[in-house]
């Protein structure tokens, strides 16, 4: 007579083994798309947190700005503060970057980067035919994420100062 001894055969073994890489490498695909996924929707909301944190700057420069300054067109902006100050704000191998140009001095000086993965920024002014008489800039700000989609923001901004002074 044969003793019946309890455990798993041989086959039972190696066939829990085979499924279990199954199912284990099944996991390890999902994970990995997952984190593709979320990185490709944390590179997207960087784009868009960069392109608004520009806009919300650039906005609130021009707001308190005096005047758009002689000089200033559809790729570059400058303003005037009413201390004296100009800033210069233009796109640049796809940097927004601002310079500061303190009273007395004859150069733009110090460019800061306020944005990065910008395709293109615009400037247009409610007359421009002599920009720096224009009471109201238009900005027109495109940024990409690494795989290239665009997010565009275009707003209008007054020189508050220069309209209240014009009352």
């Amino acid at each position: 007579m044969r003793e019946r001894r309890d455990g798993f055969t041989l086959i039972e073994v190696l066939l829990a083994a085979a499924l279990m890489v199954i199912i284990m490498t099944a996991c390890l695909h999902i994970s990995k798309i997952s984190i593709s996924w979320w990185q490709k929707g944390r590179d997207r909301i960087d784009a868009q947190q960069n392109a608004r944190v520009a806009m919300m700057f650039l906005t609130g420069e021009i707001q308190a700005a005096r005047e758009v300054v002689s000089g200033s067109n559809a790729e570059v902006l400058i303003i005037a503060t009413l201390l004296g100050k100009q800033y210069r704000f233009e796109l640049k191998d796809g940097n927004l970057r601002r310079a500061v140009k303190n009273p007395g001095s004859l150069t733009f000086e110090g460019y800061n980067l306020l944005a990065y993965g910008v395709k293109k920024l615009e400037f247009a002014y409610d007359r421009p035919a002599l920009p720096q008489a224009s009471r109201v800039v238009t900005i027109h700000l495109v940024c990409c994420d690494p795989e290239g989609r665009e997010f565009p923001l275009t707003t209008a901004v007054a020189l508050r100062l220069k309209l209240l002074n014009e009352e």
